[in-house]
């Protein structure tokens, strides 16, 4: 975990190997939103519906890899 701080413009540093691991650069959108006292960041996709589609894969492979350990 990364420690930032808050410019006096709201604005804060994501750290580079955060940016690259994510492949952010300059310009690159986020989305952001609260849950509970945490906010999250997530990068807008440059395509909503693959965006959709990956989402929908991680959630399944998530729950298929549950399922295995259940058994």
């Amino acid at each position: 975990m990364e420690e930032t701080t808050i410019s006096s413009k709201g604005q804060i540093v994501i750290p580079k190997y955060l940016r690259d691991a994510l492949g952010l650069k300059p310009g690159s959108a986020l989305l952001i939103t609260k849950v509970e006292n945490k906010l999250i960041l997530i990068p807008k996709p440059e395509d909503p519906v693959k965006g959709l589609i990956d989402a929908g894969q991680r959630i399944a492979m998530k729950n298929i890899r549950r399922h295995i350990k259940e058994e």
